[in-house]
């Protein structure tokens, strides 16, 4: 049996590449997508706060509430979440 390959994702904003390298960084993993989803690729709430603390250092102490990364953890999601928080889009 193989496994499928999947091509590293190319990030679609700074947010979502500076999210993925926290990402990558918290949860040890040498890559992550837009589709993947925080809790699933070894997140738990001890990483989400984490997680929380360094996206307020770097985009803002608003920029992202539990709620939403609990709500839809998908890093591409986060992303937009953070940009729509933060006035990026």
């Amino acid at each position: 049996m193989s496994e499928t390959i999947r091509p590293a994702a190319v990030p679609a904003t700074s947010t979502e590449a500076a999210l993925a390298e926290m990402w990558r960084d918290l949860l040890g993993r040498a890559e992550v997508g837009p589709e993947d989803h925080f809790f699933d690729a070894g997140g738990t709430s001890l990483s989400a706060i984490k997680l929380l603390q360094r996206v307020a250092k770097r985009f803002g102490p608003d920029a992202l509430s539990p709620d939403t990364l609990y709500e839809d953890p998908r890093l591409g999601a986060l992303a937009r979440a953070v940009d729509r928080a933060t006035g990026r889009g």
